[in-house]
């Protein structure tokens, strides 16, 4: 199946509805191609290959509304609380008993005490597995492998709006268990230069 011309976005992504595994290999992307993937990765499984391109705005807004923040909550130690309140105690009463020397044992018994109280911080998730390589790689291919359905789609087209829908571009399907194997052979010799993987 071959289409060029503008707007083959249809041509592409009408593929990829009802994939339940789906790899995406392009230089860049778009914010409203970044909120399309997030939307299909609740229902397929999505790896994508990208670049670090930070001169790309397009691309660095992209990649931005790929990470979303999660809270991850660890948990708290209790002997670390109970050890540093006895600390505390013990220096306070010291202190007033004996010496006020003793309160210099407090600070440690508060750092035990903070240390093991439970804590909630944010970081930032993808909610699928982003392979990015670094600039200097390249990296000028647009491949789409849908394992599933034995498709391996390639072309010019940037996943971006302007690739997707508005430049005259062509996209081809070839089907078959061959070029699936090929082309995820590609994936993986790129995965070796990745400088980050997100998940």
């Amino acid at each position: 199946m071959l289409r060029c011309g503008k707007g083959v976005g249809d041509f592409i992504l009408g593929e990829l509805n009802g994939a339940n595994r789906i790899i995406i290999i392009t230089p860049w992307l778009s914010p409203e191609t970044a909120r399309f993937l997030r939307s299909l990765a609740k229902k397929a499984s999505v790896t994508l290959v990208t670049t670090d391109d930070d001169e790309n705005t397009s691309h660095v807004k992209a990649l931005e509304l790929l990470r979303e923040r999660v809270v991850v909550k660890t948990p708290g130690n209790t002997g670390l609380v109970f050890t540093g309140l006895f600390l505390i105690l013990v220096s306070a009463v010291l202190a007033v008993r004996v010496s006020a020397w003793f309160l210099l044992i407090a600070p440690a018994g508060g750092v035990l005490l903070a240390r093991g109280l439970p804590r909630e911080r944010q970081v930032p998730k993808t909610p699928f597995d982003v392979i990015i390589l670094p600039k200097t790689t390249n990296l000028h291919a647009k491949l789409v492998i849908i394992p599933g359905k034995n498709l391996v789609g390639v072309g010019s087209t940037n996943l971006t709006s302007s690739g997707l829908h508005n430049n005259i571009e062509c996209w081809v399907w070839l089907s078959g268990v061959d070029y699936v194997r090929e082309a995820l052979d590609f994936v993986t010799s790129l995965t070796g230069r990745a400088i980050t993987v997100e998940s």
